[in-house]
């Protein structure tokens, strides 16, 4: 009896000890379908977020001195990296600009831009684009240990720059203001991140502008550093022309000593003929004439070898040491070599600059533009010339409008701003000229304009309509006088000195890329 019971015993329990082991089975198994559901919903949902713009605007992709920049903030500053360079490269190399630039229509990451590194585009300028934020960077983090705030003006330009943005989306008709910043600006932006970039920005730019403008100097600071380097703020001017020596080519001769012979001997032939030249010139009008007969197609104009430069642009010339010797006077003459030739320099003036600088407002009435390109004989073209002489009286027409109403209002400077909104052709904030230096060589202003203002009779006041040749027509308002320009040179470069010292006193920054940096565009 107890055998047979046992035995049954044991059975039940085997029975139950498989039916807790299926039990068990079916549970794993549950778990793990549970589990691949989970982790399958993670990939997806993972999936959706790296494909969306969300980790592009929020995660960071890059660290610069401790501050964080998203992959979209990343691309802002690489695509203003990439205009800037590309606008600098147009400007200066013209038609030959596209050699030295990526194809457009095509990544950058996909064209080589150095083939000896195997570096692309893409590579260059998010290097470019790195330096340029590293160097904001310093003056942000500089403002932000300083405790610096921006000025309300700054605050305020932060939202006229988002309403800007604003203003072309709704001209463009878009459906959003984030829709016109993805067409535009960046794939991945939106109002919230644009903003976050404009604000880094100003507040970098703003900050350093503050430490530049915040230097300030004694008269006797200003004096002392003028007496120890006039040689550079001094102006000189002079004439000059170059006496070419005849081209040398080393390919035609065996050896570097016959090449050397020949070429020393074609330069102090060109050193002779003028030691030759300057012999028969007494006048500054004999130097012009000599220049003249020399090369008529280069010195044909009497103001062609006429130069108004400050001593720090004379820099390691031949002749600039002998302009400012001590002691040099009008009409004192020298030649000077360089590896093509031999310059021939008429001296006429040393200015320390002592003059005061005047300040004025104008309204500018421009000529109607007249486009020779429009003309099938371009500028030789009698409708062309025609079209060019009729722009002239209907400019003066609106002119004499301007200044009748300008004399009718009291001839002020109020009633000159108050006409400036619908009759001015000048993009000059408030048509306001501060700084004025003389002498139009130097490109301050165009002549007509600077002989009226340095006149001696000139006082507060005063008022002209002046006929450029340059530009139409200028109502002009004489306000008065600002600072010697001796003396704004001088703090012009103490200024820049204490400011340079200033930026290179500020703490290095470090670029580390984040996984995220993967999702920049270029």
């Amino acid at each position: 009896m107890s055998s047979a019971f046992d035995r049954k015993t044991e059975k039940i329990n085997r029975r139950e000890e498989r039916a807790r082991k299926e039990q068990q089975e079916k549970r794993r198994i549950r778990i793990i379908a549970v589990t691949v559901i989970v982790i399958f919903a993670l990939l997806v949902a993972g999936a959706l977020v790296i494909n969306s713009k969300f980790i592009r605007r929020s995660v960071t992709a890059i660290t610069i001195g401790g501050v964080n920049f998203s992959a979209a903030e990343f691309d802002y500053f690489y695509n203003n990296a990439y205009n800037e360079y590309s606008q600098y490269m147009n400007t200066n190399l013209g038609d030959y600009a596209a050699s030295y630039l990526p194809v457009e229509g095509q990544s950058h990451s996909s064209q080589i831009q150095n083939f000896e590194t195997g570096e692309t585009w893409a590579d260059y300028f998010i290097n470019y684009t790195i330096d340029q934020i590293s160097g904001m960077v310093k003056y942000y983090n500089a403002a932000m240990a300083a405790g610096y705030e921006l000025p309300d003006e700054a605050r305020a330009s932060i939202d006229d720059e988002i309403a800007m943005y604003r203003l072309y989306a709704e001209l463009y008709q878009y459906p959003s203001l984030d829709a016109f910043l993805q067409q535009n600006v960046g794939t991945y932006m939106n109002e919230k991140c644009l903003r976050n970039v404009i604000d880094f920005a100003i507040t970098a730019t703003t900050y350093s502008q503050h430490i530049h403008d915040s230097f300030t100097y004694s008269q006797g600071e200003l004096d002392g550093y003028y007496s120890e380097n006039r040689d550079s703020l001094d102006s000189f001017t002079y004439r000059y022309f170059l006496v070419k020596s005849e081209t040398v080519t080393r390919d035609d001769y065996e050896s570097d000593e016959e090449y050397d012979e020949v070429n020393e001997a074609a330069l102090a032939e060109a050193r002779e003929f003028a030691s030759l030249i300057l012999q028969g010139v007494v006048t500054e009008e004999d130097f012009i004439d000599a220049a003249r007969e020399y090369s008529e197609a280069d010195y044909a104009d009497p103001d062609s070898t006429l130069r108004v430069y400050p001593g720090s642009w004379l820099g390691s010339s031949t002749y600039g040491p002998w302009m400012q010797e001590e002691g040099r006077q009008f009409g004192d003459v020298t030649t000077s070599d360089i590896s093509t030739g031999t310059y021939v320099v008429f001296f006429i003036d040393r200015d320390a600059n002592e003059y005061v600088m005047p300040e004025m407002r104008q309204i500018l009435i421009q000529r109607s533009e007249v486009n020779a390109d429009d003309y099938l004989d371009g500028e030789y073209d009698p409708e062309y010339i025609e079209a060019v002489e009729n722009s002239d009286p209907e400019a003066w027409a609106r002119a004499q409008t301007v200044m009748d109403l300008f004399i009718e209002g009291g001839a002020t400077e109020e009633k000159l701003i108050e006409l400036m909104a619908d009759n001015s052709d000048d993009t000059t904030e408030g048509g306001l000229y501060k700084e004025i230096t003389r002498n139009s060589a130097n490109n301050k202003m165009v002549p007509e304009i600077e002989n009226w203002l340095f006149a001696p009779e000139r006082k507060i006041g005063d008022y002209a309509l002046i006929r450029t040749e340059a530009y139409g027509y200028h109502l002009v308002y004489f306000m008065g006088y600002g600072e010697r320009y001796r003396d704004f040179l001088a703090d012009d470069a103490l200024r820049e000195g204490d400011y340079t010292a200033w930026e290179e006193s500020l703490a290095p920054v470090e670029a580390v890329k984040q996984w995220a940096f993967k999702f920049t565009s270029h």
